[in-house]
């Protein structure tokens, strides 16, 4: 079968390497994300499961971590955990290492079954009426002031501060309802920074995260067209809809794939079995969005999800933290 992966991003890159690893023949196109690191969007955070699914891939894990952070303070709190930042960029060249990537447009004679990986454009299946898309922009900072790893929520969305190595840091702002400049603008994270002349703008990127959830993303598969496609990570809404991080969810999504590889119907049911925690956050988001009262079984879907990071959330914590979503 001859196989081409339309996006060069964290989840194309790592099904590339799955593939080439057990010998399909693969052509992998891509567009110039126009960002100075070359990922897009550039988040660098993810938790727990990283390193066994890097090491599915052949590669060293710990080559690639850049900080381990045992708690994040949201909202004031501190709440344990267990997070990492990572080197994304390098981690996504040594995925492709040999490929030659295609420069878009996927030229789509040649091939059997074409992969999209073009995470929130999701350019070769078919639209959908409930799809969720969350603005987010986001820095990256030197300074030699020590700054915490930390979320603020507001806005049904999050500013966050991200400590990645050497002094340098990721501070970005997410929201549904509100522009993310204002917000991070009134927080004064960036401004308190550079204005001091103890911080420095290394680069900036903006975009639109898909955080809509598999349930409501569907179709993952096609089959009208002259070749096969197949929808794999954000481009079928592999993106927990609360916290907004994809990279882990991405990476199983491109295992499941390889799993069910001639088994459209399968993949399909078994990607609503590993994700169907993302329907009930879905769920909490749409009542955010109607501004409908939140329960304590919201809180405490929240308390539990929150455990695929290793963090300790109390019930009346989250609580809380649901509220200040608002």
């Amino acid at each position: 079968m001859k196989v081409a992966i339309a996006g060069a991003g964290m989840t194309g890159a790592y099904l590339y390497r799955l593939l080439r690893n057990r010998g399909h023949e693969v052509d992998i196109f891509d567009r110039d994300p126009g960002t100075k690191c070359g990922a897009s969007p550039c988040a660098w955070g993810t938790s727990r499961g990283f390193a066994e699914l890097v090491e599915a891939s052949g590669l060293d894990p710990e080559k690639y971590i850049l900080r381990r952070s045992d708690y994040v303070i949201i909202d004031g709190i501190r709440i344990p955990g267990d997070l990492y930042t990572f080197d994304k960029p390098a981690l996504i060249k040594d995925l492709l290492e040999g490929a030659q990537i295609i420069p878009a447009p996927l030229h789509v004679a040649g091939h059997n079954r074409i992969i999209d990986a073009t995470g929130a454009s999701r350019f070769f299946l078919l639209p959908f009426q409930q799809d969720l898309l969350l603005p987010c922009i986001q820095w990256r900072i030197r300074t030699g002031t020590d700054l915490q790893n930390r979320i603020q929520l507001g806005k049904i969305g999050y500013a966050w501060c991200f400590p990645l190595s050497d002094g340098e840091y990721h501070i970005g702002c997410g929201s549904l309802i509100s522009d993310p400049h204002k917000i991070l603008k009134g927080l004064g994270w960036i401004e308190n920074l550079t204005q001091s002349g103890n911080g420095k703008i290394l680069c900036a990127c903006s975009g639109k995260i898909r955080i809509t959830g598999p349930h409501y993303a569907q179709p993952f598969v096609r089959d009208d067209g002259p070749a096969e496609v197949w929808g794999v990570g954000e481009a079928i809404g592999c993106v927990a809809p609360l916290a907004g991080d994809g990279i882990i969810s991405g990476m199983k999504s491109a295992q499941i794939l390889l799993d069910y590889w001639d088994d459209p119907g399968g993949y399909e049911k078994a990607i609503l079995r590993e994700f169907n925690w993302m329907k009930s956050e879905r769920t909490i988001i749409d009542k955010l969005r109607r501004n409908v009262i939140l329960s304590v079984k919201d809180a405490w879907v929240l308390k539990k999800n929150s455990r695929r990071m290793r963090m300790e959330v109390g019930l009346k914590e989250a609580i809380g933290l649901l509220k200040n979503l608002r």
